[in-house]
């Protein structure tokens, strides 16, 4: 089942804690549910960040940077 950006915006604004692939979202989609996780006091893990320009995660992280995990670890099979 693939969750849309809009549903978790809807998930977001509700004071969720999220955990998502930097590889499903685009950087202004990230900056958007962290903006939404913000405003509603929850908290944004995003993993594989090392997949994302360091630039792109600066943007993200000045939306609410008490509000956001970046997970740089990567698992190798």
């Amino acid at each position: 089942m693939v969750v849309t950006t809009a549903n978790i915006m809807l998930l977001a604004s509700q004071g969720t804690n999220l955990v998502i692939d930097a590889e499903t979202k685009s950087t202004a989609e990230l900056i958007n549910i962290a903006g939404a996780v913000g405003i509603a006091e929850g908290h944004l893990t995003i993993k594989n960040c090392g997949k994302k320009q360091f630039a792109d995660l600066l943007s993200i992280k000045t939306v609410y940077p008490k509000n956001i995990t970046f997970d740089f670890t990567e698992i190798k099979v």
